[in-house]
């Protein structure tokens, strides 16, 4: 009986092993995906997008839109308590600036762009968000608009600037958290991809 479970958690303890050593493996490859500067910041798209989440990002957007580097702008995920529309009226073809309200995780934000970009009849698109955020995000955008040309344009953290950046304490835990989030969309694709991807509802303009 003793020998039975001396066995039994031998084999847990070296499957819990192996598991840590091929999470530990895959958060190595992940920080490696992670982009350090934008690849493209002269080629004019379609759109530009942006997954809210800081106020660089937000300026980066407006910048390169006011720029004509995208000829519509979608600001996905914003706040229904934020006063983005005051300021946004207030800038030059803001009638081709849409605030998207729907979205509350990147799935959503996906969601939301695919929506405008078949509204608008976009062929290529400019996708502005976090760099540790930026490999999930293409995943997910991806996944629903094959056919378009998406460009990924990182906004790079500061922390991220640090010759070693994995020895800032927040800088590692939003990375290992981000790294989670991915493999959890990874695990997810199958099941989705089985269901179908249904082709998403045009937004209004």
């Amino acid at each position: 009986m003793l020998t039975r479970i001396f066995l039994y958690t031998l084999r847990l303890l070296m499957i819990i092993g192996i598991g840590g050593i091929l999470w530990f493996c895959g958060l190595i490859l992940f920080t490696r995906i992670i982009p350090s500067s934008p690849i493209d910041i002269a080629s004019p798209t379609d759109g530009i997008v942006i997954f809210t989440g800081g106020k660089t990002r937000l300026q980066v957007a407006l910048t390169l839109f006011q720029q004509k580097k995208g000829r519509y702008l979608l600001i996905s995920g914003v706040s229904p308590e934020s006063t983005l529309p005051e300021m946004i009226d207030q800038i030059p073809f803001s009638s081709q600036i849409t605030l998207g309200y729907e979205a509350l995780d990147t799935v959503g934000n996906a969601e939301e762009t695919a929506a405008w970009v078949h509204t608008h009849h976009l062929k290529s698109l400019r996708l502005i968000t976090s760099n540790y955020h930026m490999p999930r995000s293409l995943f997910e955008l991806r996944r629903l608009l094959p056919e378009v040309d998406i460009i990924p344009y990182p906004v790079v953290e500061k922390s991220f600037l640090k010759q070693k950046w994995w020895l800032d304490t927040h800088t590692l835990h939003l990375v290992v958290q981000e790294y989670n989030k991915f493999l959890f969309a990874l695990i997810c694709r199958p099941f989705k991809d089985l269901q179908g991807t249904p082709r998403p509802k045009e937004s209004t303009p």
